[in-house]
């Protein structure tokens, strides 16, 4: 882990922020763009990103000509100023355009563009063909605040910098042990709130129910979806045999502990 991660400094990756467009994840959407536009007829392509997105005269898309023939390099390097020069919603407005080009098969290109949001845990994916915000900003500043948490509740806030740490390594990313760590933050806090240090989280929740801090039909859907994690046969055992988890998964268990966190919180 980071030293600024354990030190609880600005630990969310910008990416997941609704209204950010860091470095990161700009380059790498441009450079699946670049490699998905190298396969079309790019006279065509250009003529479709003058005619209709910019919806500027065609005349003004004009060839290069040179020692080395005809050429476009000036009217792509008109498209790659736009991209790395609009606010972070004009990148998306882009891509939507292209992928919504059906005669070139935008739809590979939001293929790639999906596998680059998920990598860089964007805030957002493509779906049918345009893209759908995924996490909102209340569940980032969810998140921050529990990240920050001092005193009592540290060590709730060290299961969720870890599950986060996990989740965002782009080089070895561990999706099992990130969930494992976002339900031991959910335990972690049921422990605080019913004074329960050695309970584990299903006899947690019975507690709160019993000293009617959590309702009966609360405690009952919590169990269902966090209950397992302390059960032999629940996630924390059955994740080792599981290949299949992805970021999706990691990210849901990690925004979904937070938010039942911050209302145990309430409890206390």
């Amino acid at each position: 882990m980071k030293f600024s991660q354990r030190m609880g400094i600005n630990p969310v990756p910008e990416a997941l922020k609704p209204d950010a467009m860091p470095d990161a994840l700009r380059n790498s959407l441009w450079n699946v763009f670049l490699d998905w536009s190298q396969h079309k007829i790019e006279d065509q392509l250009l003529a479709s990103i003058w005619r209709n997105y910019w919806k500027q005269p065609i005349d003004t898309l004009r060839p290069d000509s040179g020692y080395g023939g005809r050429s476009f390099y000036g009217a792509w390097r008109q498209v790659r100023d736009h991209f790395f020069g609009v606010k972070w919603f004009g990148v998306y407005d882009f891509l939507e355009f292209v992928i919504g080009l059906r005669q070139f098969s935008g739809m590979e290109l939001g293929r790639g563009v999906n596998w680059i949001l998920e990598r860089e845990l964007a805030a957002y994916r493509v779906i049918d063909g345009q893209f759908a915000q995924i996490t909102s900003k209340q569940e980032v500043d969810a998140l921050e605040e529990v990240l920050n948490e001092k005193g009592r509740f540290a060590p709730v806030s060290d299961h969720l910098v870890t599950a986060l740490t996990h989740l965002s390594n782009r080089q070895n990313p561990d999706y099992r042990n990130s969930i494992k760590e976002s339900i031991s933050a959910v335990e972690s806090m049921a422990k605080i709130v019913s004074g329960k240090d050695k309970a584990e989280l299903g006899d947690a929740l019975a507690a709160l129910e019993k000293q009617g801090k959590l309702h009966g039909a609360l405690r009952k859907s919590y169990t269902a979806l966090y209950g397992y994690a302390s059960d032999a046969d629940g996630i924390r055992h059955a994740l080792m045999d599981d290949q299949n988890l992805t970021a999706e998964d990691a990210k849901y268990f990690l925004l979904a502990c937070t938010a039942f966190v911050n209302y145990l919180k309430t409890l206390v």
